[in-house]
């Protein structure tokens, strides 16, 4: 391993109970309790003298090479680390959005500048001969499996967590294992579609459950991205419904919520992420009791403090980053807060990124603002 990244994982071990504390306050929010302290998930990227430290890699040359991988994991991690506030550093086996689709005996293509990609589908008659028994777990996710454990063996004691590989929702599997061809057949053959997502489903099932195997304490809690982290109480899993958004309101009445639901409640829960915008999925996704929170990639395209207020009424969390418009850094936490307070507590899990020498102003900015909000 490299000696930077050995020296940087003993001075993590001196700061085991900062995140510990945090993961704690973060949990609370989850429970619908009211945390001592409200956390804000703060990140600060590696300063120029820090950057040089840590070497990088590229995408392709990471995915089989475990030193790699958690080198190019622990070089991201180290923003939460800056961060000093309560998000919780972690890191995963990045393998891809198509390591589930595996599990159907399909390849991922690797690219050095970019995330591999599913440029491999089955055909119809292919799948329409399948059933769960057919699922496998191949060589790639034992590959990211092996990740998973090493980096949880490196990181042992530091505080610091490992989070699951790339989990897509049962449509998004789907869409990747089958193709665009998915899109005629919500019409014409509707029974296909269902089929193949039921075996979507296995296949989270399958590949989750083996992920947690390998997960410290993940009957307790689980992390994501590198800040975030969810009690196991209330399943503690994300998908991802990027493609559910391009559907209309009967397809995802129909195709979507049934299978988020199966998927959501197998494990007890989970919050979603989509990018782009669909306010039939929006809708849909509030009124799911299962569904803990939402998190969106494009939150510019949507009125934030009406989802705040939504999220508040349903007693959901929303997770991730807001846009900062040109209101002053106070004025911006104060508005957000407001909008996700419930009695004396909020349900906002806010992400914020800062410069390292900008991070005490902006921690007593949120601070004030909790105060001043009365959370």
């Amino acid at each position: 391993m490299i000696d930077a990244i050995k020296e940087a994982i003993e001075q993590l071990k001196t700061r085991k109970n900062d995140f510990e504390k945090a993961a704690r306050l973060q949990i609370a929010v989850w429970k619908g309790e009211k945390p001592e302290v409200h956390p804000l998930l703060l990140s600060c990227p590696l300063a120029e003298n820090e950057s040089t430290m840590f070497p990088e890699f590229n995408l392709k040359e990471i995915h089989y090479d475990k030193d790699k991988m958690f080198a190019s994991q622990f070089r991201i991690m180290m923003s939460a680390v800056n961060g000093g506030a309560q998000a919780v550093p972690s890191v995963r086996a990045n393998m891809g959005c198509g390591t589930f689709p595996t599990l159907f005996g399909l390849e991922q293509e690797l690219f050095a500048d970019k995330m591999p990609w599913m440029q491999q589908h089955l055909s119809k008659d292919e799948l329409e001969l399948m059933g769960p028994e057919d699922l496998n777990i191949g060589d790639e996710f034992k590959m990211g499996l092996e990740h998973m454990a090493y980096m949880a063996e490196q990181l042992e004691g530091t505080g610091c967590m490992v989070y699951p590989m790339d989990l897509q929702g049962p449509f998004d599997i789907a869409h990747l294992v089958y193709g665009d061809d998915i899109f005629y057949d919500l019409y014409d053959d509707p029974k296909f579609v269902h089929h193949l997502l039921d075996l979507s489903c296995h296949a989270i099932f399958r590949g989750m459950e083996e992920c947690f195997k390998v997960i410290p304490n993940s009957d307790e809690m689980v992390a994501h991205y590198n800040e975030l982290v969810m009690p196991r109480s209330i399943g503690g899993i994300k998908t991802s419904e990027d493609t559910s958004t391009l559907l209309s309101q009967e397809h995802i009445d129909e195709f979507i919520v049934p299978y988020l639901e199966k998927v959501l409640s197998h494990f007890g829960g989970g919050y979603v992420h989509y990018c782009g915008k669909n306010p039939h999925l929006f809708e849909a996704i509030m009124k799911l009791p299962y569904v803990r929170g939402i998190n969106f990639g494009n939150p510019d395209k949507h009125d934030m403090e009406y989802v705040l207020r939504r999220c508040a009424e349903a007693g959901k969390v929303y997770y991730g980053s807001i846009p900062r418009r040109d209101e002053s850094l106070e004025e911006y936490f104060i508005k957000y807060l407001k909008a996700s307070k419930v009695g004396n507590r909020s349900v906002l899990l806010m992400s914020y990124s800062c410069k390292k020498e900008e991070r005490e102003k902006v921690l007593e900015a949120w601070k004030h603002a909790c105060g001043l909000v009365g959370i």
